[in-house]
């Protein structure tokens, strides 16, 4: 068998190959195939040991609970800022200021969507470090922790106006 013979059969396999990968790409996302990968999560590491940073299919159960536990205190800081501002208390705030003169439901509602979306972020990238010494679930368990001081602080101030 000569040379031309066999880069001719192995351009030939190669038009093959060609033609029937491009009847149907199997990696094209389908609505199917985004409900199967969020019942069956296979990605819970990285896809090489050397790869630090990475998103993963499949969080830890803390970190479910540490964003639930933002958001929920999200929206009581929400409720007890509307109560105290009724009963006389003032937004030192100015960005929550400027929200509360535009009315309160626009106050909530972007005061908790700021809440989801950095909580989102940040678990997204919970492997990440910040400035490459703070790891971000750090930041995550120090922000649960300020929020439920601040909570506390509102409930504080409730029982002193009543």
């Amino acid at each position: 068998m000569s040379t031309l013979e066999s880069r001719e059969d192995l351009t030939s396999d190669a038009q093959l190959a060609l033609e029937r990968r491009a009847v149907s790409d199997r990696r094209n996302p389908t609505f199917k195939g985004f409900l199967i990968g969020c019942i069956k999560c296979r990605r819970r590491g990285p896809r090489r040991a050397d790869y630090l940073y990475h998103q993963t299919d499949w969080y830890d159960v803390k970190l479910l609970v540490m964003g639930l536990a933002l958001l929920l205190l999200s929206i009581i800081d929400a409720a007890m800022t509307m109560h105290l501002l009724n009963n006389g208390a003032v937004e030192i705030n100015p960005i929550m200021d400027y929200l509360l003169r535009q009315g309160a439901n626009t106050f909530i509602i972007t005061k908790i969507a700021m809440t989801s979306v950095c909580v989102v972020i940040l678990v997204a990238h919970y492997h990440s470090r910040v400035f490459n010494w703070l790891r971000v679930d750090v930041m995550l368990m120090f922000a649960l922790f300020i929020y439920t001081g601040l909570v506390t602080y509102e409930f504080y101030i409730y029982t002193m106006i009543k």
